[in-house]
């Protein structure tokens, strides 16, 4: 139960943040489906969305994600354990973009076209003669030049722009953010709804690599801006179910390599057979085109001891599909350990459950069980 007022209410329900329920009470709700973190403005409210998840370790399980390999520790960050999502972020950012910036912005070279009173690069003889009607002057040409505005610096930039109109971002960070801001004045800033680049790391960037990866993290998360009437909800989320599956994906990904085949996501099949009703289970080990092992993951924490039979019923009708002995369940921890469950006359469906108290990389080891239950299943 929570002491909401009614427009706050409204407007958590109205972005699909969360399921809301009046009670009897007085202004009291019932919060609950509650699948994202971060911070959102509401009627004029700030409101809270804390993760169950040390955010050290949602920072480094969002890293490991991205590239598949432990690109941040959790000794990388320096806030305490019970930071909200959106200061802690924006301190990292604030702290990585710093040093990336520290000898001056990098530089690039970009490929321009222009009109000048002289020849530069290449003449563009086709524009010239559309354009300029068989005018001499000005010279239509393409060119390249050695510049600061270039994909590195403006994902950067608009990371910092982004973080500047976040509600939470703390004020000894902002002052922070608007000197990296002055720093790459002559920049361009993204769009609102343009693609970002996406940028590669190489030598030349080394040094940008970890505050790319936090300014992508930045403009990759949930932007709301909702409408209810007169209530406007607005925001930086990030979804923790989002972030639990990639993280398990790229982590199994690594586990099943020594074994060969590929882990394929969204695996598309169909169950019935007429090949109308289709089915996709989250992970997929192929083998020589055939499918090895299938593998489901949910973020849902247990409660009173029970999940619920829908996903084992999945897994059974997965397994039955692909003539599988074994199926595997990967679930965050709840309140009891992993289960091995024998269907009658039907597969064994291994319930695997991720202790998120560990640091990143023990429960990426415990994944590499997964994989290897996996591979044993498909020998068999």
């Amino acid at each position: 139960m929570h002491r909401l007022p009614r427009a706050v209410a409204v407007g958590l329900a109205a972005a699909n943040i969360a399921s809301v329920a009046p009670t009897l009470g007085a202004d009291e709700y019932r919060v609950s489906g509650v699948r994202k973190v971060g911070v959102v403005r509401v009627a004029g409210y700030t409101v809270w969305l804390k993760p169950k998840t040390p955010v050290r370790r949602l920072f480094a399980m969002l890293g490991y994600a991205r590239v598949g390999s432990a690109i941040w520790t959790e000794d990388d960050f320096e806030f305490e354990e019970d930071d909200d999502l959106v200061p802690a972020l924006a301190h990292a950012f604030v702290r990585q973009a710093s040093r990336a910036l520290a000898g001056g912005p990098l530089r690039g070279y970009v490929t321009r076209e222009d009109a000048l009173p002289l020849v530069r690069g290449r003449w563009r003889i086709g524009d010239q003669l559309t354009r300029r009607g068989g005018q001499p002057l000005p010279v239509e040409v393409s060119f390249d030049d050695y510049v600061e505005d270039i994909a590195e610096n403006q994902v950067i930039l608009t990371a910092a722009t982004r973080l500047l109109r976040l509600p939470g971002v703390p004020s000894d960070v902002l002052g922070a953010l608007r000197r990296i801001v002055r720093v790459l004045d002559g920049v361009s800033v993204i769009p609102v709804g343009a693609a970002v680049p996406v940028v590669r790391t190489d030598r030349r960037n080394q040094r940008y690599s970890s505050a790319l990866a936090l300014a992508s993290l930045v403009l990759s998360g949930s932007s709301v801006e909702q409408r209810a009437g007169s209530v406007v909800a607005s925001g930086f989320l990030v979804d923790m179910w989002s972030v639990f599956e990639d993280f398990v994906s790229a982590a199994l990904r690594e586990a099943f390599k020594p074994y060969g085949g590929v882990l394929v996501s969204q695996f598309a099949s169909t169950l019935d057979v007429e090949r109308t009703v289709k089915i996709a289970p989250d992970l997929a080990w192929v083998v020589d085109g055939e499918v090895r092992a299938c593998i489901d993951v949910k973020y849902k924490v247990e409660k009173h001891g029970q999940y619920p039979n829908a996903d084992l019923y999945q897994m059974a009708a997965y397994c039955r599909r692909f003539g599988l002995g074994e199926g595997h369940l990967v679930y965050a921890a709840g309140e009891t350990e992993e289960r091995r469950i024998q269907v009658v006359d039907g597969p064994v469906v291994q319930r695997h459950a991720l202790d998120l108290s560990r640091p990143t990389v023990g429960v990426a080891d415990q994944l590499s069980s997964v994989a290897r239950h996996g591979w044993c299943g498909a020998s068999v």
